[in-house]
This record gives structure tokens, C-alpha cells and sequence, in this order.
């Protein structure tokens, strides 16, 4: 009897550990999983060509008037619904000057990069509304853009920022379209959806051929 009541101990300790066993493996599981979940709200980048059609304005002496540049576009993440209606709730309370502080004080969403160029226009604040077609993209970036200043007459100022605007249709499964970038703009009114410029004779850089890479 006693050596049965052994065997039933030894058997019994044995089933304990092999509980135990898999309850740490398991907490192993759930915590290896835990730490490999891809974080949300963090799209992969996105990369978008165009070609660039300057304004048919002259600008300095060294630049043709209705040139054209290739551009790529990268995109690395959008604005939150909190952060553009921070944005815009400063803008709305204290202007040009309250918004480029805000967005100086914002991470870099994406990039504007010239080709044979080796520097970059920074976006602060990039937003994606679905359209009855697509989508439009529109971004903002918290000063005037240096790789355009030579297509333009005079110097920019406080107020004034960089625009990227895309309209995309999706096309053989690719995304496409149009866009149009201004190279120095005065805001007259900023929301979560929309974005109103004022108007004051600047022409745009048109952007042909857009398409996601």
C-alpha cells in the first residue's frame, strides 16, 4: 500500500508539472505574439512618381519657364484626427504664426524629393479623404519650398507655406492621377477634410502622371 500511494504521489507531482509546464509556455506564447503584433494605425510608406510641370512664370535667369522635373512623393504616415484638429484650432486662434509653430513642433510625416536633387521638402501634416472616385490627398509643410525658389520671383514669407494636393483613382489596381504643389501659400482656413488657400496670383507646379509605386 505504501509503495501505491508513492506511485500516486510521484504520478500526481508529475501531472502538476506538466500543468505547470504548459502554463509557461503558454504565457510564453501570448507574450511572443504580444510583442510581434505590428503596431496600428502605421500604414507601410507609400511612394508616389510625378512629373512636375513648372509654372510658365520665369523665375531667375538660370531657370526655363514651363520646364519639367521629375518628383517622388513618400509618404510615411498621416495625421491623426487629434493632431489636425489641434492644428486647426491653432490656426484658428492664432494664425500663420500659431500653426508653423505647431507644425515645427510636428514629426515628419513625408518627404518631396527632386530627382538629381540631393535635398527634400518635409511634410508635417498629411491627410487622406476618400472622394466619391479616390481619394485626395492633401500636405502641408511648416515653411515655403527651398527646391523651388528659383522658378519664382521674390522671397517668401512667415505666412506662407508648402502645398501638395493628389487626386487619385485607382486604375488597373494601381493608384493614379493628378496633383499640384505650391511652392508658397497663405492659408485661409484649415480643418480635418479641407484645406482653403487664399488667393494672390501664384501659379502652382502641376503634377502629371502621378502614380503609386
Amino acid at each position: 500500500m505504501r509503495k501505491s500511494a508513492g506511485v500516486h504521489v510521484r504520478v500526481g507531482f508529475c501531472i502538476k508539472a506538466v500543468i505547470v509546464l504548459f502554463g509557461c509556455l503558454g504565457l510564453l506564447y501570448v507574450s511572443s505574439s504580444v510583442g510581434s503584433a505590428p503596431k496600428q494605425g502605421q500604414p507601410p510608406r507609400e511612394q508616389f512618381s510625378a512629373l512636375a510641370r513648372m509654372p510658365a512664370v520665369g523665375g531667375t535667369v538660370m531657370v526655363g519657364a514651363g520646364a519639367t522635373a521629375n518628383l517622388e512623393i513618400y509618404l510615411d504616415r498621416y495625421s491623426t484626427d487629434a493632431e489636425v484638429d489641434l492644428m486647426a484650432a491653432k490656426f484658428a486662434k492664432g494664425r500663420h504664426k500659431a500653426l508653423r509653430t505647431a507644425l515645427e513642433k510636428a514629426t515628419q510625416k513625408g518627404k518631396i524629393a527632386m530627382s538629381g536633387r540631393n535635398d527634400y521638402y518635409e511634410l508635417k501634416l498629411v491627410r487622406s479623404i476618400a472622394t466619391e472616385n479616390g481619394r485626395r490627398i492633401f500636405a502641408v509643410g511648416e515653411r515655403a519650398i527651398r527646391f523651388l525658389d528659383g522658378y519664382y520671383p521674390g522671397r517668401s514669407h512667415l505666412e506662407e507655406f508648402g502645398i501638395l494636393q493628389l487626386d487619385l483613382k485607382t486604375r488597373d489596381g494601381i493608384e493614379q492621377g493628378s496633383g499640384t504643389i505650391i511652392h508658397k501659400a497663405r492659408i485661409k482656413s484649415l480643418s480635418g477634410n479641407s484645406i482653403v488657400l487664399e488667393e494672390y496670383g501664384i501659379q502652382p507646379v502641376r503634377l502629371t502622371g502621378v502614380r503609386k509605386r
